[in-house]
Formats: structure tokens, C-alpha cells, sequence
């Protein structure tokens, strides 16, 4: 009996040892292949007549500004993806132009900005400290109010922890946390996403172009889900260029790490919306409310008919909320 249960046990462990192997030969194989494709190599776009190329960090970035009012800290954009671009925003901000200057611009990598290839140009820290360098050279005011959306609300709240004397006022829309929604992150983390990716089909071409172009394709059909009425697809429709390359590696630079001690330490008046549409764990109600309980003066709005894009989805009722909070 005890040969036999033995033996047993024995041959579970190899077994065992077998699909331990066989599981990071295959952890290994996902990630050279979904990491494999690098950015495309593309100039600023569109940077010309209300546009301009802001020159920040070794990047040309597409810059534009509605407004101008000298008396108040201007409002800059931050939009989300990571590498989607400003075009999200589309016409939903544009009523603060009578008493804001309002600053859109596409980070790295992102929208209308120049593209690189190379991994180490796209991490969290990089557009924080790219941010820094747009309010200081470009914008120059010495305090900002910070609107981030989705993964906009991650590089917003990074932001104010490593420049709080320079925001006025911060707006959190359906954002992501700043550690992305992921206590943990590395290499471990990056093939667990790498695998998930390739069983689910999403191995994305070597060219990048051809990459970016699936990727927004498969971006605008998955969108749908996260509205509150699925059906106004219409409203997602000219969101501007999205990479891949950008997003993934941007995103993987995000994740791990616990801010909630720094945001109890953030001292000026933030807003946090969410949609009770969006059905993300990451940006929806219960992550908005964990967010506005840490920040100690956060004030935070439910968008009833709503998902993802409230400022789309509700633009009458979301004016009237950023409109109040920022006239306090």
C-alpha cells in the first residue's frame, strides 16, 4: 500500500513538473510574441494651423489650446488609451473656452504626437515628467488643473504626487488608479497578459502599422460594451490614431505598487466621476469610490446614464457638475 502511494505521488510530481514547464514554455513564447512588435516611426501629424508641434523631451507633440483667460489656472487634458489621443475628448470640453484656457495635447507615442519605436520611451514616469515639462515650457502657468480620463486619471494622480504645488484642482473621470488597477506588475505579470492575449487570439501582426490598424479596429468593436446605451456607437466613431506598441508597453509600466498613502497626502480639491455604465473593475464605481475615500477633499458624482464617456454620453449634466465643482 505505502509502494503503491508512492509511487503515485511520484508520478503526480512529474506530471506536475511537466506542465509547470510546459506552462512557461508557453508563458515564455507569449511574451516574445506579443511583446515583439515596437511602435511605428511616424512624424507629428496635424500639427499645423490651430495645431502645433510642442518640442518636449525628444518628442514632438500635437499641441493645440480653446480659451484664454490669464485670471485662472489653465485646464489641460489628459486623455486616456494609454496612447489614444486628445480627439477623445472631442467637443466636450470646449464650453469651458469661455472662462479657461484649455490645453489639449497627445502624449508621447499617442494620437497626432510622433511616434518612436523603442520601448523605454513609453512608461508612466516618462509622461509624468513630460507633463511637467509641457506646464513649465510650453504652457507656463505655475499651477495647472488636471482633467484625466481612463488611463488619464492614472497619469493625473502620478502627476499630483510628484508635483502637488503645481495643481490647483484635479478631475478624475472613470479614471484608472495609479498603480493601473494592479497591486503587482513585472515580468511574471507581463507573460500572464502575454498569455491571455495569445489564447484569446490577439497576437498582433510584426509590422506595426498593421498592428495599430487591428488594434483599432478591435478597440472601437470592444468600446461598445463599456457605453451605457451600446447602440450610440456613433459617439466613439474619429477617436484618432491608437498604438499598440504604446498602450501595451505604457500600461505594463503602470502596474504594481500601492499610492494609497501618497493620495491621503494630496491637500487640493479633486472631482471624481464615474459612469454607472462602465463596467470596467478598474475605472467603475467601486474603484471611484475607493479613490475619493483615500484623497481627502475628493468629491465624487455618479453619471446615472452613463458608461465609459460621460462627457459624451451626458454632456448637459457632466458641464453643469465640472462647471460647479471648478467655480467653487
Amino acid at each position: 500500500m505505502k509502494r503503491t502511494l508512492k509511487k503515485a505521488l511520484q508520478i503526480i510530481g512529474i506530471i506536475l513538473l511537466v506542465l509547470t514547464v510546459l506552462l512557461a514554455a508557453f508563458g515564455g513564447i507569449s511574451y516574445s510574441l506579443y511583446y515583439a512588435p515596437e511602435a511605428a516611426e511616424l512624424p507629428c501629424r496635424g500639427c499645423e494651423g490651430e495645431a502645433r508641434a510642442a518640442a518636449i523631451n525628444g518628442f514632438d507633440l500635437y499641441y493645440r489650446e480653446i480659451g484664454n483667460n490669464p485670471e485662472r489656472p489653465p485646464v489641460v487634458l489628459l486623455h486616456g488609451g494609454p496612447g489614444q489621443s486628445s480627439q477623445t475628448f472631442k467637443d466636450g470640453f470646449d464650453f469651458l473656452a469661455d472662462d479657461y484656457r484649455v490645453v489639449f495635447y497627445d502624449q508621447r507615442g499617442s494620437g497626432n504626437s510622433q511616434i518612436r519605436p523603442g520601448a523605454d520611451f513609453y512608461t508612466i514616469d516618462l509622461l509624468v515628467e513630460e507633463l511637467e515639462a509641457l506646464r513649465r515650457e510650453v504652457i507656463g502657468a505655475d499651477k495647472i488643473i488636471l482633467v484625466g480620463h481612463s488611463a488619464g486619471g492614472a497619469l493625473a494622480t502620478r502627476y499630483a504626487i510628484a508635483y502637488p504645488q503645481h495643481v490647483e484642482k484635479m478631475v478624475l473621470v472613470c479614471a484608472l488608479p495609479p498603480n493601473g488597477g494592479q497591486a503587482t506588475g513585472g515580468v511574471m505579470m507581463d507573460a500572464l497578459i502575454a498569455s491571455m492575449n495569445v489564447l484569446a487570439g490577439n497576437l498582433p501582426p510584426a509590422d506595426p502599422l498593421e498592428a495599430d490598424r487591428q488594434f483599432n479596429e478591435l478597440s472601437f468593436k470592444t468600446s461598445a460594451n463599456r457605453l451605457y446605451d451600446p447602440s450610440r456607437t456613433s459617439l466613439l466613431e474619429d477617436m484618432g490614431y491608437a498604438s499598440l506598441a504604446v498602450n501595451r508597453d505604457i500600461t505594463r509600466s503602470t502596474l504594481g505598487g500601492n499610492f494609497d498613502e501618497k493620495l491621503s497626502q494630496l491637500a487640493f480639491p479633486t472631482l471624481v466621476i464615474y459612469g454607472k455604465g462602465d463596467n470596467s473593475t478598474s475605472t467603475g464605481e467601486a474603484m471611484a469610490r475607493r479613490i475619493s475615500e483615500i484623497i481627502p477633499d475628493a468629491t465624487l458624482v455618479a453619471m446615472e446614464r452613463s458608461g465609459h464617456w460621460p462627457y459624451l454620453e451626458e454632456p448637459e449634466r457632466f458641464q453643469t457638475v465640472l462647471s460647479d465643482f471648478l467655480a467653487e
